[in-house]
């Protein structure tokens, strides 16, 4: 008898008697006629949903479960197929948790699912307190030619608190976690690799990034946290037409814009592209929230490796590390929302970044003058960085195997050496920008409300009447008693 098995089912039996919540199983040789459980499993993730409640969990058996047509669960907003619809939603302090058997990693091959004029959404998330883990997602698949594109988890619908965790999505032609409508919600230790659309528009590769979040006003509170995007054809982390902050926390883009780490594609091919609304004139003002770009590496991507995009406004870039980028830092604007015209970029916070040999340089289009800018490598003083500034330079470390809890692997990549000048100065991804030597631009009375310039929370949205607390001002850290 296998007691690790033995053990892990009376873990997991304990946890479903506990609170009155529910274990079910489903398994590639199970069938939906079962009762579902750990001996009778099920075969679908529609029976599944079924059965489930707030407060339990499904339990993917290992495995490639083989997906078909006729498996799809509906049509929705008239274009997607969702393949997976998760429409029945837990509640706070009871999830519905959708995740692999611990110690085991199920696959969903979606290969063989092609929808006639239609786009794919494997998991279309239309629910909130969900908690999806550890499985991957293969071989999404493109059927349109024109304008289109496929997304392997797709938040659409205004849902919310949702947790996407230890979720590999590779090897397919879709996009890996898309959200439009949706508020406070955590992608958590996430892979996007491989990823390659050779079927629409000629084969361009232009609508598949890694990650994308472009969500409305209101939809604050969404953060990825620890994920990877590698070799997907368009960018790695795309913010555009985003009007609520997002956080991108110790996440890594490498070769984007790229099929693999050989062959370019026609695609984008930004790390982190973080803003922008199309370098186009705007119906109307609207307040432009501050995104947070922390502790994130961008290596060998084809464009740029921290990328403002024409934003209307600054962000907080803060201990980061580039390098082999075309430009390791662009910081581009638009002029006004009501003009198409670039324009240096202001009104950012760039702290304790480093850049090393990036293919055009280590920066461009930053009005100094008109951002917050200290303790980077590259300006406000230039500083010498060689390769012995670094504990290791090999990109292999960056996609070696998570960690059994799903985190990042132990990387030394661009670690900067102790006794390098950049590690006494707390720069790069390895530090927190709370040790930086910047930090609290001041203690400012009530009277500094009445300043020109705009006053954001730290979470980036805008306040039009800031009263005591910690503030973002003209690129600052301020606090206002």
């Amino acid at each position: 008898m296998d007691m690790r098995k033995t053990y892990i089912a009376a873990a997991l039996l304990a946890m479903a008697t506990a609170g009155g919540a529910k274990n079910i199983y489903v398994s590639t040789t199970g069938s939906d006629a079962n009762a579902g459980t750990i001996d009778s499993p099920l075969a679908s993730l529609r029976a599944a949903q079924q059965k489930a409640a707030a407060g339990d969990t499904v339990y993917f058996r290992g495995g490639t479960y083989h997906i078909t047509e006729d498996q799809v669960m509906g049509v929705e907003e008239n274009i997607y197929a969702t393949v997976f619809n998760l429409n029945k939603g837990g509640r706070e302090g009871a999830r519905i948790v959708y995740a692999g058997m611990p110690g085991e990693r199920p696959v969903f091959d979606l290969s063989e699912v092609k929808p006639e004029g239609k786009r794919v959404s494997v998991f279309y998330i239309h629910a909130n307190w969900l908690h999806l883990k550890n499985f991957d997602i293969v071989g999404t698949q493109v059927t349109i030619t024109g304008h289109t594109q496929s997304e392997a988890i797709s938040i659409r619908r205004g849902n919310g608190n949702n947790i996407i965790e230890d979720v590999a999505i590779h090897d397919g032609m879709a996009i890996g976690v898309y959200i439009t409508k949706g508020a406070n919600n955590l992608v958590l230790n996430c892979d996007a690799y491989r990823n390659y659309d050779p079927v629409s528009e000629g084969g361009k590769g232009g609508n598949v990034d890694g990650f994308g979040c472009h969500v409305r006003k209101q939809d604050t509170g969404n953060v990825f946290r620890g994920c990877r995007a590698w070799c997907n054809s368009d960018d790695g982390f795309d913010l555009i037409n985003c009007y609520a902050p997002v956080t991108f926390d110790h996440c890594w883009a490498m070769y984007s814009g790229y099929k693999d780490e050989q062959t370019p594609t026609p695609g984008d091919g930004n790390g982190f592209k973080a803003g922008g609304y199309g370098k186009q004139p705007q119906d109307a003002p609207f307040d432009v929230p501050r995104h947070t770009i922390t502790g994130c590496i961008a290596y060998a991507n084809k464009s740029n490796g921290f990328y403002a995009n024409h934003h209307l406004g600054g962000n907080d870039w803060l201990n980061n590390s580039a390098w082999a980028n075309k430009y390791n830092y662009c910081m581009v604007n638009q002029k006004v929302w009501d003009e198409g015209v670039d324009v240096d970029g202001y009104g950012h916070t760039l702290r304790g970044n480093v850049s090393y040999r990036g293919k055009r340089g280590d920066w461009t289009q930053i009005d100094q003058a008109g951002c917050t800018i200290e303790n980077n490598s590259f300006l406000p003083v230039a500083m010498a960085v060689t390769e012995a500034d670094f504990v290791s330079t090999d990109y292999a470390e960056l996609t070696a195997p998570r960690k059994a809890d799903g985190s990042l692997p132990d990387t030394d990549f661009m670690r900067l050496a102790p006794t390098s000048p950049l590690y006494a100065a707390r720069m790069g991804w390895q530090f927190d920008p709370a040790d930086s030597p910047s930090g609290i631009a001041g203690v400012e009375s009530g009277a500094a409300r009445g300043r020109a310039g705009a006053w954001y929370t730290l979470q980036g949205v805008r306040v039009a009447s800031p009263h005591e607390g910690v503030y973002i001002h003209c690129g600052r850290k301020v606090v206002l008693r």
